[in-house]
C-alpha cells in the first residue's frame, strides 16, 4: 500500500520495499531505507505462517482419525511445513504502514507479503534496524505511545497488539479485539486511553493498562469510521463513510459537533495549528487543519479547521482541492503547512502531485525542476508499478430479503384470489 505523511521536517514517502524522507521545501531526498528483499532469511523472521498450518493439519488429521482411519504420517506432515516455509520465503515483501515515533527516534514499519513489524533507529544512526518481528495477519493501522517504549499494532481480523521496542525480544501482548477490520487508533498523551475506530461504525475508547475494561463508545457513525485525530486530552475528531466528520468527548462519548461532507471519507490527516489569541480565553482556543480524502468524488480532498473551546467546536474554514480526480486514482495524500502532496496512481505507475492548500489550485512554477523524476527515478521498474486499493469492500453489503418475501407473497395470494373465482 503506498504511504505518504508529514512528520516536521521531513515528508516521508512509502512504496514497495522503499522509503523516501524528502525536504518538502525543495524536494531533495536526503534519507531513504530500503527493505530486505527476503525478511526470512536475511533478518531471521520467523514465519508465522507454518505454525498455523500445522495447527490446521494436526485439527485435520485429530478429525480423520476419528472414525479409526490411519493418521497421518510425519513424513507427509514435514512436507506440509516445507511447503509452508517455501510459500512464505517467496512472498513479495512490499510497505504497509509507516509510524514515526513522537520523539523521531524510531521509525516503525509492517510488511505485507512477508507479514512482519520491522523498527529501525533513525537518529543519531542512519536507518539502524533494530528489530524485525512475525505478524499473524496484515496489520491495518499502528501508533507509537507518547514515551517511545512501545507500538500498538491492529490487524485485519480486529485484534490490537502491543510491541516493546525496549525489550525487542519480549512476546507481544494482545491488548483488544474488535469483531470487524480496525482501521485507525489512537493513543493518549498520557496513555491512559486506547482509542479505536472499526468498519462496524464504532469508536470504542478502552482503558489502559487495564485493556479488558471499556471506558466509553463514540456511537453515532452508520458507516466504516476510517480515521481518528486527537485534538485536546478530551477530544477527538472522526470521518466516516456516512459522509459526516464529527467531534467527540470521548471520556464521556458525548458527540459535540456534526459537520456534513460531500462524499465518503476514506482518509484523514490532522495538523495542529497556532493558538488562536482570544483576550481572557485565549489558552482555551483551539484551532485544527484537517485534511480528508473522499471517495470517489470530484473534489478529491477537503480541507478543513476545526476551533474549539472546551466542548463547544465549529468548522470555520473550508477548502475544497480537486487534485484532477478522475483523471488518474488517488491512494493518499500529505498535509502540509502550505501545500498538499498527494500520491496515486496513472495507467498503474506511480506518481505525485502537489497543490496550494490556500487556494486548491496546482503547483509547478514554485517547484524544483525535475523534482518528479528524481523521485520516480528511486522505484524502477515494478518497483513503480502502484495498483490502488479497492475501497469499495470498505462499505457493507445489505440485503434485503424481507422485500422479496413480501413480493413472492403477495404473487401468491393473487394466484390463489384467481383460482378461487374460477
Amino acid at each position: 500500500m503506498a504511504t505518504i505523511f508529514y512528520a516536521e521536517p521531513e515528508l516521508v514517502i512509502g512504496h514497495n520495499r522503499k522509503i523516501l524522507f524528502v525536504n518538502p521545501n525543495d524536494l531533495q531526498i536526503f534519507k531513504e531505507i530500503e527493505l530486505p528483499t527476503d525478511l526470512l532469511s536475511s533478518c531471521g523472521l520467523k514465519s508465522t505462517s507454518t505454525a498455523e498450518q500445522q495447527s490446521a493439519a494436526a485439527a485435520a488429521t485429530s478429525a480423520e482419525t476419528v472414525g479409526g482411519s490411519v493418521a497421518e504420517s510425519e513424513e507427509s506432515k514435514d512436507i506440509k511445513s516445507t511447503e509452508a516455509g517455501a510459500s512464505a520465503s517467496a512472498a513479495t515483501v512490499s510497505v504497509q504502514n509507516v509510524s514515526y515515533s513522537p520523539d523521531r527516534q524510531l521509525l516503525a514499519v509492517t510488511t505485507a507479503g512477508q507479514k512482519a513489524l520491522v523498527l529501525y533507529k533513525c537518529r543519531p544512526e542512519h536507518a539502524q534496524l533494530v528489530s524485525v518481528r512475525a505478524l499473524a495477519r496484515a496489520s491495518s493501522a499502528i501508533r507509537f505511545a507518547a514515551d517511545s517504549s512501545s507500538v500498538l499494532v491492529t490487524d485485519k481480523t480486529g485484534d490490537c497488539y502491543q510491541y516493546d521496542c525496549i525489550e525487542t525480544e519480549a512476546l507481544p501482548r494482545l491488548l483488544l479485539g474488535h469483531l470487524s477490520i480496525v482501521y485507525d487508533i489512537l493513543w493518549t498523551g498520557d496513555q491512559q486511553h486506547i482509542i479505536t475506530s472499526d468498519r462496524d461504525d464504532k469508536i470504542r475508547v478502552t482503558n489502559y493498562p487495564a485493556t479488558f475494561d471499556i471506558h466509553s463508545y463514540c456511537l453515532g457513525h452508520k458507516e466504516f469510521v476510517s480515521g481518528l485525530a486527537l485534538l485536546t486530552d478530551e477530544h477527538i475528531c472522526s470521518v466516516s463513510g456516512d459522509k459526516t466528520l464529527r467531534v467527540w468527548n470521548f471520556k464521556a462519548g458525548k458527540e459535540l459537533l456534526r459537520h456534513d461532507l460531500p462524499a465518503p471519507a476514506v482518509r484523514l490527516h490532522h495538523r495542529q495549528l497556532p493558538r488562536k489569541s482570544d483576550g481572557d480565553n485565549a489558552d482555551n482556543l483551539q484551532k485544527h487543519q484537517l485534511g480528508i480524502l473522499f471517495y470517489d468524488h470530484v473534489d478529491a480532498i477537503g480541507l478543513y479547521e476545526l476551533e474549539g473551546n472546551g466542548d463547544a467546536w465549529s468548522v470555520t474554514v473550508s477548502q475544497q482541492i480537486r487534485a484532477d480526480a478522475g483523471s488518474w486514482n488517488i491512494c493518499n495524500f500529505a498535509l502540509t503547512e502550505q501545500r498538499v502532496y498527494v500520491m496515486g496512481a496513472k495507467d498503474e505507475r506511480l506518481t505525485f502531485r502537489c497543490y496550494d492548500s490556500s487556494n486548491g489550485e496546482a503547483i509547478t512554477s514554485q517547484l524544483p525542476e525535475g523534482w518528479l523524476t528524481m523521485i520516480l527515478d528511486q522505484f524502477p521498474g515494478d518497483a513503480g508499478s502502484c495498483l490502488p486499493e479497492d475501497l469499495s469492500v470498505w462499505f457493507k453489503k445489505r440485503f434485503d430479503n424481507v422485500s422479496d418475501y413480501l413480493e413472492r407473497k403477495k404473487r401468491r395470494i393473487e394466484e390463489q384470489q384467481q383460482q378461487h373465482k374460477c
